[in-house]
């Protein structure tokens, strides 16, 4: 197949030389030749095996290094710090990342939490006398509970959250607004008994 490319090519370059008035082809005309050439079974079939050809391969296989080496130039430049600090700025961005990741820590954590040798190092770590002390005493400061009031709040305004707490919302006024009704009948049922004795 590879004599139908040289054979297309030599051909292209006899109908140039044939004319007296040798005309040129544009680009466009060359491209349209070799794209029908290409779309033919034949230039698929040249493609193909092209690309069984083993040394044709090992040209298109990229180096590790040089791999590594963009990596770290494109991920690890200012710009992209730049980039990612602003990306990570925007709240939808900032959802759709966290539901991307989501599936992947609740299975981390729910195999943290069923593993023994975990297990045994979390209950060892807080059951030291040392341990309880301190997180007494840290649980009881005033840093801690600003802490707990900051942890509170991110999680009020994470995005994952957002619609679960307007329905929490919504439920606790209707269960409010209940609740009045009834203590308003109940009085007004009191009210009736008393004027009627």
């Amino acid at each position: 197949m590879r004599h139908f490319f040289i054979l297309l090519i030599l051909a292209l370059s006899l109908a140039g030389c044939s004319d007296a008035k040798s005309t040129t082809l544009s680009y466009e005309e060359v491209k349209k030749i070799m794209v029908d050439a290409i779309q033919t079974e034949e230039g698929k079939k040249a493609i193909r095996q092209l690309f069984e050809d083993k040394s044709f391969r090992e040209l298109l296989i990229l180096n590790t290094e040089e791999i590594k080496k963009a990596t770290e130039e494109t991920l690890l430049s200012k710009e992209a710090a730049d980039f990612w600090k602003t990306t990570f700025d925007d709240p939808k961005f900032q959802e759709t990342f966290a539901k991307s990741m989501q599936k992947q820590q609740e299975d981390l954590m729910k195999k943290l939490l069923n593993d023994a040798s975990y297990q045994e190092d979390l209950t060892s770590f807080f059951g030291q006398p040392d341990m309880q002390k301190q997180l007494e005493t840290i649980l009881k400061g005033a840093v801690m509970r600003k802490e707990l009031e900051k942890v509170v709040m991110e999680t009020i305004e994470n995005p994952l959250l957002q619609s679960k707490w307007q329905e929490l919302v919504k439920k606790s006024s209707g269960a409010q607004e209940d609740n009045s009704k009834k203590k308003e009948g109940e009085s007004s049922a009191k009210k009736e008994e008393a004027s009627s004795q």
